[in-house]
């Protein structure tokens, strides 16, 4: 007859378990931050958290101490107000919207159009700047609209994870480096201008975030229901039209994806504090603003 080993027969002890794998890592990281050795165990239920017998008593005394400063701040597990949430994404839109209105005006007696335009030879060719120029630049009032309601419920949804500053710094990085791999495939006179780019790498954050934080028990499908839904947005609204940059579309999605795997991954490591989201929004105005300063 053949045995089966546990844990336990090998000097290690279950003192926790979880159904969602996000849990169980928090919980581990907590013991890890406090020089515990630790492991995690798939289990029927969900994720088995052990740590060696002679740790029992510590990491109960911390883990113990961990959910008790959490129930008497239950802020720290929602640190993200829905007014900050509204304002990074009352500012994206009205950035946005500015962009447009100068374009059509001619502020400042400037072709933003010639000037703003991700043109893939001038892009690839060093006017790295062109890339986050062209998020502010519409061809019509349609095309602007759908980008800011989109895009902000998009953003709404990443920034009640990440926090407003953060959701916004990656959406617009997704953004501008979507179009500069989008232009690295193009001929060197293909244009693009549109927010787009940085609409699909929102909604790509998004499913991403969404898919690695699903439990791990239930059924197999259901765990990656929100990027075959991702998918199908992309197909239905990012295939479609006369003037659709498919290519940005498909090269915003991609990095954006590459976000928000990072973006869970590294969850514990990033400040996500009030002013470190205040610092990232910043950033994302910047990153909007400083292009436009170049090419003008």
């Amino acid at each position: 007859m053949v045995g089966v080993l546990e844990p336990s027969d090998l000097g290690w002890t279950e003192i926790r378990h979880f159904a969602r794998r996000f849990d169980a890592e928090q919980h581990a990281l907590v013991l890890i931050a406090m020089s515990i050795t630790c492991l995690l165990i798939r289990r029927p239920w969900g994720i088995g958290l052990l740590v060696p017998v002679r740790d029992v008593h510590r990491a109960e005394e911390e883990l113990t101490a961990y959910t008790e400063e959490n129930e008497q701040k239950p802020s720290a597990t929602t640190p993200f107000s829905l007014s900050r949430i509204f304002d990074g994404t009352l500012i994206a839109a009205a950035l946005v919207i500015l962009v447009q209105m100068a374009a059509e005006r001619g502020w400042f007696g400037a072709d933003w159009y010639q000037a703003g335009a991700a043109n893939a030879g001038l892009v690839i060719g060093g006017e790295w700047w062109r890339a986050f120029t062209a998020l502010g630049l519409h061809g019509d009032l349609g095309h602007l609209l759908s980008n800011v309601l989109f895009g902000g419920v998009l953003g709404l949804v990443v920034s009640q994870t990440v926090g407003a500053g953060l959701a916004w710094l990656s959406i617009v990085l997704a953004g501008g480096i979507g179009n500069v791999l989008a232009a690295s495939f193009r001929t060197a006179g293909h244009t693009s201008i549109g927010a787009s780019t940085a609409v699909f790498g929102a909604l790509a954050i998004a499913a991403a975030l969404a898919w690695q934080r699903q439990t791990v028990t239930g059924p197999g499908l259901r765990r990656w229901a929100p990027l075959g839904a991702a998918l199908m947005l992309l197909a239905f609204m990012g295939i479609g039209g006369e003037r659709t940059d498919i290519g940005a579309h498909f090269a915003g999605f991609a990095v954006g994806g590459i976000f928000g795997f990072l973006l869970h991954q590294l969850s514990a490591y990033i400040p996500k504090g009030r002013r470190a989201q205040i610092a990232y929004g910043g950033t994302a105005v910047a990153m909007l603003l400083v292009p436009w300063m170049i090419a003008l």
